[in-house]
């Protein structure tokens, strides 16, 4: 994998892709870039100057449609279900590492690198498999755990064993242009100052019932749409108990939402998941140590693992987890690997 080839990266204009194609100018390896269209703003001066300075061309993508219908519309159907989506998870797989391995392959490049802070390695067996970052505050192995040995065997990830600080410095020892381009702290398709569900019911076209909020079994105020909440959100409800209130349960058919001022009440014993996928493309062994990551910045938590049926996985935690919210990914891991995960669809014993 590190011998000098002809690889394709794919560039945002954010230093992280660039700083990716700047090592693998450093290694010898030919780049070209790849972007990926996918809203209607204007072209990033920004990613025309970082390749500019790299010296390396651009092949630009247009992926709006495939965006539009493969993930903002599918996650809206979801957040107007009152679960809440994960779509930078299902993007990754539906659409991002497709289309860049499918334009890559259409100017014969066969490896794609990116800039997603997570270790590519190769097993003894042949497969591949990922390992989190040496930055573990950057680690992004939560959201590509969808990816199977046909993505895996035809990427790269320069930045792996980088901390930010060091891949921002490396921006400036090169004079790179984004070496003091800051982060973006929301998903690619979010708007500042809107929650995700309010962008994607606009952009998708499809808006959660408004109802009820209950407390006790009593109504306490009123809402206008289901798909601006999320199991556990104690802010910008909007509604005075004189204590502070959680959203328990959201019902889609009814647009109740239930709230209560018991944290124990978000807590969830067990878990089910649905859609498993696993990385080296089977279930790890039954007595393979587990760790499951419910959300993106949550720490690992000990579980074991029961097969349901052939598409659900029932997940026992070793402690209660907090607010187990439907939509959102259970990653699983072995130490600092990545083994696979799925989607949660509901939580026992609280939260779900």
């Amino acid at each position: 994998m590190n011998r000098p080839e002809a690889v394709a990266v794919a560039m945002s204009g954010g230093v992280d892709s660039t700083v990716a194609a700047y090592l693998a100018l450093t290694r010898g390896h030919e780049v070209t870039g790849i972007h990926l269209q996918l809203d209607d703003a204007p072209p990033d001066a920004a990613l025309a100057a970082s390749c500019a300075k790299l010296g390396i061309r651009l092949l630009e993508c247009d992926c709006r449609a495939e965006f539009q219908e493969k993930v903002i519309v599918p996650a809206a159907r979801e957040y107007a279900r009152g679960r809440t989506p994960n779509p930078c998870c299902e993007c990754n797989k539906v659409l991002k590492f497709a289309e860049l391995l499918r334009a890559a392959g259409e100017i014969g490049i066969r490896r794609v690198f990116t800039g997603h802070y997570v270790n590519l390695e190769r097993g003894a067996d042949g497969k591949f498999f990922l390992r989190r970052a040496a930055d573990s505050g950057k680690d992004q192995s939560y959201f590509l755990y969808r990816l199977t040995q046909h993505e895996l065997s035809g990427v790269g990830f320069p930045l792996g064993g980088l901390t930010k600080s060091e891949v921002r410095r490396l921006a400036a020892s090169a004079g790179l242009p984004c070496a003091s381009r800051p982060d973006s702290q929301d998903a690619c398709f979010q708007i500042p100052g809107e929650c995700c569900g309010d962008t994607l019911s606009r952009r998708g076209g499809i808006a959660g019932p408004g109802g009820r909020f209950l407390y006790r079994g009593r109504e306490v105020g009123r809402h206008d749409g289901i798909h601006r909440y999320t199991i556990g959100q104690r802010q910008g409800l909007r509604v005075a108990l004189g204590v502070p209130a959680y959203i328990a349960a959201i019902d889609a058919a009814s647009g109740d939402i239930t709230l209560t001022a018991e944290a124990d009440e978000l807590l969830a014993s067990e878990f089910t998941v649905t859609r498993p996928t696993w990385c080296r493309g089977e279930a790890p062994p039954p007595e393979t140590p587990l760790t499951v990551r419910v959300r993106y910045r949550s720490p690992g938590v000990p579980c074991r693992m029961v097969p349901a049926d052939g598409t659900t996985l029932r997940v026992i935690p070793s402690a209660p987890l907090r607010a187990v919210t439907p939509g959102q990914a259970a990653v699983f891991y072995s130490g600092d690997v990545l083994l696979g995960g799925g989607v949660i669809d509901r939580g026992v014993g609280g939260g779900a």
